[in-house]
């Protein structure tokens, strides 16, 4: 575990003019002569010691994709960053919905920042790190200068390796906890349901969350539960269900990927069928993530997803509408092969790169690396109090940038541009997941309820699927894939809307794999077979 207090003053000498200097005058020292004898000599006074020079300044730009509000580039946020590590900061925060497409006109451009924000290692961060646009920075990670980078597992750092260069340093995220359906359990209660179990059970609740007024307002204005366009919100009903997972097999014994699967094939079947009902709203295919969440958290649909502990104000945002919500994870399905639980996550999420022209910059790198090995070391849960000077100035200051109430951080739009987390926005990297306090920022009972069933559910012996392709990089899988991926999605989006039928699965498959997705599928296993990896449940 790193301990947070380590870094104690660490960096106070990036941010401070250093005074010393060589004493003069009545400042320093004086020179007190006695009566002597002729001949008689003087012995040299000693030198001050020279002072170390100031730290050279650095202006240090930034390209990054953002799901929170863009805060002004003058907060106090801002401006406690330039000051405690001797920079000119200038973040060009964008929403994440925009960055792909302003990122790669800013890459075309040649104009590229010092720091440049993935959401993840998309085909253009492998074909731009391949060109050469980015920094190598396996010196770095060797060096064990920087106790975060440090922590970051093997695995993950082959998913940013192109050529055997390390092209970006990832942010920690869970393996627990990922987005996963839950259910208003109050609406299963005061309609005499139980949970369901099976997808033929889930299209009776969602039935029922439509057609039997679960919200007893006397209206016909519920939903069984709340999906978008690209068919988000897919109801994945655990890993055998799960359109990216690679757990099924082909005749061949291989490896393929959950959206050609026959589980995702019983999935799509049973999205036909609630279309066809009109248990979700007929507009979902031209819906968006955000009109699709705010269905579910203003009361009016009964099924949704969401991570652990839950995205900010969402729990408040119901528990206002529906004072008596109530809030479960929907726990997933027993598979045909006897597995129960979730596809885990790939341990992080968002990385940054470093722009190519920096090497002849070593300084400014470093200084860089410093402030990303600040913001990313983890502070364990009885240090994350307002006395811990570096807690406090990362979020800004107590009473400033946030509040803390029984023992919670309590943080307000208002104190966004006065944290400095809000500009560099790294998240901490943590042991392990049980490290993390689920609980740190939550202020609803109806959060917490949530939050602890859901930590009840992950915690479960063998609950977890450790995908093996998270350990390997394939690049006809980063570039040809994800191709490929946009067909899929659009013909299973036509057979659920009954364009076309499920007879049309197989042809999809057949065309999938005749097209470059059977190379894939090689290219893959034969990566897997190559690290010695397969999947497993944990």
């Amino acid at each position: 575990m790193v301990n947070g207090n380590k870094k104690k003053g660490m960096f106070v000498g990036l941010s401070m003019v250093l005074l010393l200097s060589a004493c003069t005058g009545g400042g320093g020292a004086t020179e007190t002569e006695a009566p002597k004898d002729e001949g008689e000599t003087k012995a040299p006074v000693a030198e001050e010691p020279a002072a170390e020079p100031a730290p050279e300044k650095f202006e240090i730009s930034m390209f990054k994709g953002v799901w929170a509000a863009i805060p002004p580039n003058d907060g106090e946020g801002l401006k406690a960053i330039n000051e405690r590590f001797n920079v000119d900061f200038k973040p060009q925060l964008v929403p994440m919905g925009e960055a792909e497409q302003k990122l790669s006109v800013l890459m075309a451009s040649g104009d590229i920042p010092d720091i440049v924000g993935f959401e993840s290692p998309s085909s253009n961060f492998y074909q731009w790190a391949g060109q050469g646009a980015f920094l190598p920075l396996n010196e770095y990670f060797e060096s064990g200068e920087y106790e975060t980078l440090n922590l970051i597992p093997d695995n993950v750092l082959t998913k940013l390796t192109v050529d055997g260069k390390i092209y970006a340093i990832p942010q920690y995220f869970r393996v627990k906890y990922r987005n996963s359906p839950l259910i208003r359990k109050d609406w299963l209660d005061k309609l005499g349901l139980s949970m369901p179990t099976n997808y033929s059970e889930l299209l009776a609740v969602s039935k029922a969350f439509t057609e039997q007024d679960p919200d007893g307002n006397g209206q016909n204005d519920t939903y069984g539960f709340a999906m978008s366009s690209g068919i988000d919100n897919e109801m994945q009903m655990g890993a055998y269900y799960d359109s990216g997972t690679w757990l099924h097999k082909n005749d061949k014994g291989q490896l393929i990927p959950g959206i050609i699967s026959n589980g995702s094939k019983e999935r799509i079947q049973f999205l036909r069928d609630v279309y066809a009902g009109g248990y979700v709203h007929k507009d979902w295919p031209i819906m968006t993530y955000q009109d699709a969440r705010n269905l579910f958290w203003t009361g009016k649909a009964g099924i949704y997803y969401e991570g652990t502990p839950g995205g900010k104000g969402l729990f408040e945002q119901l528990a206002a509408a529906v004072p008596n919500a109530v809030i479960e994870p929907l726990p997933p399905f027993v598979a045909p092969d006897g597995s129960q639980g979730y596809q885990g996550l790939s341990g992080f999420y968002l990385l940054h790169t470093l722009n190519a022209e920096l090497a002849d910059q070593p300084e400014k790198v470093k200084r860089i690396l410093e402030m990303t090995d600040f913001f990313a070391t983890f502070i364990p849960k009885e240090q994350a109090n307002p006395d811990n000077p570096d807690y406090d100035w990362k979020w800004g200051g107590l009473g400033k940038g946030y509040e803390f109430t029984d023992g919670k951080r309590v943080l307000t739009e208002e104190g966004a541009t006065k944290r400095p987390q809000t500009y560099f926005m790294t998240a901490e990297w943590a042991p392990n997941d049980e490290a993390v306090d689920m609980s740190s920022s939550i202020t609803t009972p109806l959060q917490q309820a949530y939050v602890d069933k859901s930590v009840e559910m992950w915690s479960k012996p063998n609950f977890v699927y450790i995908d093996p392709t998270m350990s390997v990089n394939s690049e006809i899988y980063n570039t040809k894939y994800w191709e490929l991926h946009t067909t899929l999605i659009d013909e299973q989006t036509k057979m659920i809307i009954g364009d076309q039928p499920m007879d049309a699965w197989e042809p999809m498959v057949e065309s999938f794999l005749s097209n470059g997705g059977q190379d894939v599928i090689d290219d893959v296993n034969a990566k897997i077979a190559e690290a010695g990896v397969e999947g497993r449940w944990q």
